[in-house]
């Protein structure tokens, strides 16, 4: 995640830099604003002061907020798991829920804390938070392609499975390569000692 490269042009950078710090800025009030108007979705619905106006929170939403109960619901239940600073962060840097799920760990109040430094959630670190984003990102996939699966019982029986099914092809490859009928014999007896093994008592 890193910023766009700035213009050669000495006044195109300048205009650039302005534009791009207004929209780091509306980002900002934006994201500020998202989590008030989250607070106070919350309050109506949780106090039910939506009830002199509308005889239900879904009648609500539509008549006085324009909005469908579901997405209200959805914003109060992000303000309820993640807090206000998930709606600044999304805003300023446009990530997804999944990617702040990832990152979650890291927020602390109106900061990220990475490395052991604590970098403010405002604009002017815009740069900062979605270079220190990026990492966790990257920090996350990493360890995902290193962390094995948990070693339980259907994942057991799921690894002997396809072990097992790999012999029992093999077996079958042998006797149809098979040259003479001694070969295809002791390959057969092969197969039956397994057969006898898996039908021993507790097994049945």
């Amino acid at each position: 995640m890193t910023e766009p490269q700035l213009p050669t042009d000495p006044r195109e950078a300048i205009d650039f830099g302005r534009l791009l710090g207004q929209r780091r800025t509306l980002a900002a009030v934006a994201g500020r604003c998202s989590a008030a108007h989250a607070q106070l979705l919350r309050r109506i619905h949780d106090e039910k002061l939506y009830l002199p106006g509308a005889p239900s929170w879904q009648a609500f939403c539509g008549a006085y907020l324009a909005i469908t109960r579901r997405h209200a619901d959805r914003l109060i239940a992000l303000l309820n798991r993640f807090g206000p600073t998930y709606f600044e962060l999304s805003q300023l840097l446009g990530l997804s829920v999944e990617q702040y799920t990832v990152i979650e760990p890291a927020v602390r109040e109106d900061s990220l804390i990475v490395d052991g430094a604590a970098i403010s959630v405002v604009p002017e670190n815009t740069p900062k938070l979605r270079e220190a984003v990026g990492q966790l990102l990257l920090q996350s996939r990493a360890a995902s392609h290193r962390t094995p699966p948990p070693d339980t019982l259907r994942t057991r029986v799921a690894d002997l499975t396809s072990r097992g099914r790999a012999i029992a092809n093999q077996l079958v490859d042998l006797y149809n390569s098979a040259r003479s009928e001694r070969d295809r014999e002791l390959i057969l007896e092969a197969a039956t000692e397994l057969r006898i093994i898996l039908m021993q008592p507790g097994l049945e």
